[in-house]
């Protein structure tokens, strides 16, 4: 397995690879709801981090939460070796019916939210 040096920076809109989403409004007691979205992103090398940000400007529809998926290459040597990493977003309060990712201008995920009582 090969090890590379790199600088920490966030990766280019190269072609992505994502599984798993889910997202979820918490409203199960004690309040106020809470919101979350997660899912599993392939990346190059274990190094590299995910980040959902809410993406601006929002939408028309305020029941859509539209979010900017980022890798981030951390600094250090890294085995080039494909992994699966988390991604997670979480908002307190926080309530929707839909939840869109975008990974550069692309949608990747356009997820439908439950409610959990």
């Amino acid at each position: 397995m090969a090890e590379q040096r790199v600088e920490g920076h966030v990766l280019a809109d190269a072609p992505i690879e994502t599984r798993d989403w889910y997202a979820w409004n918490d409203l199960q007691p004690p309040g106020p709801p809470r919101f979350h979205v997660v899912g599993e992103v392939q990346v190059p090398n274990p190094g590299v981090h995910t980040l959902l940000v809410p993406k601006t400007p929002q939408g028309i529809n305020p029941s859509i939460l539209l979010l900017d998926l980022y890798l981030k290459q951390e600094p250090g040597t890294w085995p080039q070796v494909v992994v699966w990493v988390p991604a997670r977003y979480d908002k307190r309060p926080g309530y929707y019916r839909q939840v869109q990712i975008f990974y550069g201008r692309q949608v990747i995920a356009d997820i439908p939210v439950q409610d959990v009582h």
